[in-house]
């Protein structure tokens, strides 16, 4: 079985998505509870994606950024396959999985950046503290909007994504979420 194997999905990559994950919830869980672990976990989501980010340009070959850009044309042949129930079986990412990703992190880093300006306007501390003294109060109004509005949006995303794994799953009668700990997908399953 070992021979039927490859690695895809490096260490610190699975490391990054289930720390991404368990942070987000933490987050998610503390806001209205614990502002102290809403901040703790919130820094530690901006860590993580600035990781990321570094990850995308200088990390392994199934990290990089470049080898998940879906085109349209690429979005379109899968939407295709799934609507009839096919399923082409990637390497990586699947195009639809790819731009999930993009989605998920741009929605991340627009929650992360305004949570840290509100931690500025409202405690005076952080990396937009200098900024926050000379801010209206329409501006705290504005990015506890976009905030929230984030949060909203990363819910149904999330909600997606999950959706998304598991009817890929049950398509390419393989555990994609076991790929995800274990870092290994079956040979034949890379044709893409």
């Amino acid at each position: 079985m070992r021979e039927k194997m490859i690695e895809v999905w490096d260490l610190s990559l699975r490391l990054f998505h289930w720390l991404l994950a368990t942070a987000f919830f933490v987050a998610w869980w503390a806001e209205g509870r614990d502002i102290r672990l809403h901040i703790i976990a919130g820094s530690v989501i901006a860590g993580l994606l600035l990781y990321r980010v570094v990850w995308g340009f200088v990390g392994e070959k199934h990290a990089l950024f470049k080898m998940f850009r879906p085109t349209w044309s690429m979005l379109v042949g899968h939407a295709g396959d799934l609507i009839r129930l096919q399923a082409a079986r990637y390497i990586g990412h699947t195009p639809i999985g790819s731009l999930m990703i993009y989605m998920l992190l741009l929605s991340l880093l627009v929650l992360v950046v305004s949570g840290m300006a509100l931690l500025a306007l409202q405690m005076g501390v952080g990396l937009f503290s200098p900024w926050a003294s000379s801010a209206s109060f329409e501006t705290e109004i504005l990015l506890q909007q976009i905030h929230g509005w984030c949060l909203d949006l990363l819910q149904y995303l999330i909600a997606m994504h999950l959706a998304g794994v598991v009817v890929e799953s049950l398509l390419q009668r393989r555990n994609l979420t076991l790929s995800m700990i274990t870092g290994r997908k079956e040979k034949e399953e890379a044709i893409k």
